[in-house]
């Protein structure tokens, strides 16, 4: 079973396929999520930025200002829930640094480090920064699409669209999708499509 909560930043589903219920919680739906994996007596909880490698921390620690993004949904259609994660580097002022250091997908059941049984690539057009990411199921197959919202200088905002196709995800500019960064903030994409609880989340 995966579910959201109604206004989309609570995802419920067996993350870690253990037979309990986890919540992938993203208060500000832009990616920057946590899991909270829960067992019949523990929990524990993860970021997606600490569920980099040790190698891509070790890496990314050698430049500023970098951010870790992460969408989560069930992108090749085998029933368990995946994480799209990106790691870059945000602007400096106006200006792209084009430095993304993580675009992968992480294909579930994930283990509560975030790490999956495989990995794929993520193709992308540049190395803006990820401003946010997001899963969506809009036409309702079972297998989501993956929203990327990456900076393009000067304060704008592309967003670029993907379905897993075999060997990975292809990102592809989406149709009109030029915005402001407190527009991305407002559109409406989110784990909605997955279908709404039928119970509140905990």
């Amino acid at each position: 079973m995966v579910c959201s909560d109604a206004d989309g930043t609570t995802l419920t589903a067996d993350i870690d396929a253990d037979g309990y219920l986890d919540e992938v919680r993203d208060p500000g739906r832009s990616g920057d999520a946590t899991v909270v994996f829960s067992k019949a007596t523990t929990a524990s909880e993860v970021s997606v930025g600490e569920g980099r490698t040790r190698w891509q921390k070790a890496w990314s620690a050698l430049f500023p200002d970098m951010e870790t993004r992460g969408a989560f949904g069930d992108f090749d259609d085998d029933g368990y829930v995946d994480v799209a994660l990106f790691h870059s580097q945000e602007d400096e002022g106006d200006h792209n640094r084009d430095n993304v250091t993580v675009h992968e997908v992480r294909h579930g059941p994930l283990a509560r480090d975030l790490s999956g049984g495989r990995t794929t690539d993520i193709r992308m057009r540049g190395g803006g920064f990820v401003y946010a990411a997001r899963a969506t199921d809009e036409n309702g197959d079972g297998r989501a699409e993956l929203h990327v919202f990456q900076s393009s200088g000067d304060g704008a905002v592309q967003q670029y669209t993907g379905r897993y196709e075999g060997e990975g995800v292809i990102l592809s500019p989406a149709e009109g999708g030029f915005y402001g960064r407190s527009d991305v903030d407002e559109l409406e994409l989110g784990w909605q499509y997955f279908g709404i609880c039928a119970y509140p989340a905990r």
